[in-house]
């Protein structure tokens, strides 16, 4: 019986340890990396929080109409690390960016950021290490 228990006991210890592994997710898996789209649009909202930052911006489609997209970053501890910094876009300011857009149609993708993102004309993103 003691010894039943101690195996449950290093199971559960064992599970407990693992499940952070369990949690990540494969984000790249969403989108199209055999298509990416260069966009040009308005920041609406830089968002630097974890897991992932999120540049939110609007897009003028081919009929004129605005498009809200949101393009998935790494988390704010790599990026900072690589020269980003959380005011480096803000509300109004005018880019360009490579994107994967996603599988499914929706008007997301992860930037593509081995590519420059420019804003306001100027260079705005570190190179990728």
């Amino acid at each position: 019986m003691k010894r039943q228990t101690l195996i449950v006991s290093f199971a559960l210890v064992l599970l407990a340890v693992s499940a952070p592994l369990f949690a990540h997710h494969g984000t790249n898996i969403s989108y199209d990396h055999g298509k990416p789209m260069t966009l040009k649009g308005t920041v609406t909202e830089f968002v630097w929080k974890n897991p992932h930052a999120q540049l939110y911006f609007d897009v003028k489609d081919e009929a004129g109409n605005i498009v809200h997209w949101a393009g998935e970053l790494n988390s704010p501890g790599v990026l900072s690390g690589q020269g980003w910094t959380r005011k480096m876009f803000l509300p109004g300011d005018e880019i360009t960016l490579s994107v994967f857009p996603s599988k499914a149609g929706a008007p997301v993708g992860v930037v593509d950021r081995s590519k420059p993102i420019t804003s306001n004309g100027k260079r705005s993103s570190p190179r990728r290490t």
